[in-house]
């Protein structure tokens, strides 16, 4: 009964020895792949793996030994393998020491490298933020060339983007359109307010420096600076091998004097035919301008350019951004005498 329980003891050792030499074939591909293969391929691996065959040879010669009852010779064979064992101990120590060194090189590598990239990553945000302010600023400029050759209007460009910013800031929240307005689509509106008059550069100063109403022909050639800035636009776009926020600039440049019962120009596009980005300036726009002091008129009240507004919907305007400009229409206000919309 020892002897068989020796021999299945034995037997058990055999198998778990050919169980670690596949497991540790498994571990040495698995640590090459992360590159820390170069702690195997040194001699103490091969003499690791070579006490390996021998602790199985051994194991196996044993239980030979056992069955054959050559006690002599198992007992020189169990006192070389207790031998080989402490060596076996010191190597595989060894081993685990250097893959734990290999391991912590590569770590310090890998925080090196991405130490690198976290500065990278900062230059290229810092970059990005500047090439944003002067985009913006490139816009401003160009937005202004009209703005400076009509006098009258002031901040109209700097008011107007406040104002179409607050109307898609609600109208994300609180109407129909809340799930075509992207957190893109707001900043590309916005970023594209300041370009609606931007054809204006086209209009001769005698009509567009005029005091007093325009003649039918005059408001004739007035009505051309929606095309006019259109056509300024599209032609930087085409320009550009990826899609930028001038698409929507050109739509709300040619569609802010539409109307949502089609008497607008210069299209006559009647309600949602008309691209919402057009909509909505429409609305910042007349606005602004009720507010304004011009020579044919006097500045208009909130209150009176709030009741002009609400008459108008369903027939200038979309009742969906009436709808919006109702609910932030204190903001309006605070905007227009801050900025200094006419006399107030």
């Amino acid at each position: 009964m020892d002897k068989l329980t020796a021999c299945l003891l034995i037997a058990g050792g055999i198998i778990f020895m050919l169980l670690g030499i596949r497991k540790f074939r498994s571990n040495k591909k698995l640590l090459s792949d992360f590159y820390i293969g170069d702690t195997f391929n040194s001699a103490l691996m091969v003499y690791h793996h070579i006490l390996l065959y021998i602790f199985l040879s051994g194991y196996i010669l044993v239980l030979i030994s056992f069955i054959l009852d050559q006690f002599l010779s198992s007992e020189f064979i169990i006192s070389g393998i207790f031998f080989l064992g402490a060596v076996f101990v010191f190597l595989e120590n060894k081993l685990h020491h250097n893959a734990i060194s290999a391991m912590k090189a590569n770590l310090d590598e890998t925080l090196r490298i991405s130490s690198a990239l976290e500065n990278e990553r900062e230059q290229l945000i810092s970059l990005n933020k500047q090439l944003l302010e002067t985009e913006n600023v490139t816009i401003f400029a160009l937005a202004y060339q009209a703005e400076i050759r009509d006098k009258v209007t002031g901040n109209h460009i700097l008011r107007t983007a406040q104002y179409v910013k607050l109307l898609v800031e609600d109208l994300m929240k609180n109407s129909k359109y809340r799930n075509y307005i992207s957190v893109e689509y707001k900043t590309e509106i916005v970023k594209s307010a300041p370009l609606h008059d931007i054809g204006k550069v086209g209009i001769p100063d005698r009509i567009l420096q005029k005091e007093g109403p325009f003649t039918r022909d005059e408001f004739e050639i007035m009505k051309q600076h929606c095309l006019l800035g259109a056509q300024i636009i599209r032609k930087a776009n085409e320009r550009l091998n990826f899609k930028s926020f001038l698409t929507i600039a050109e739509q709300m440049t040619l569609s802010h004097h539409e109307k949502w019962d089609g008497s607008g120009y210069p299209n006559g596009l009647k309600g949602e035919e008309i691209p919402l980005s057009g909509r909505i300036m429409a609305l910042a726009d007349v606005y602004d301008a009720l507010r304004a002091k011009r020579q044919y008129k006097a500045s208009f009240s909130h209150e009176k350019a709030c009741r002009i507004i609400r008459e108008e919907k369903g027939t200038h305007f979309d009742p969906e951004i009436v709808a919006a400009f109702e609910r932030v229409e204190a903001q309006f206000e605070q905007i227009s005498i801050t900025m200094n919309n006419g006399n107030h």
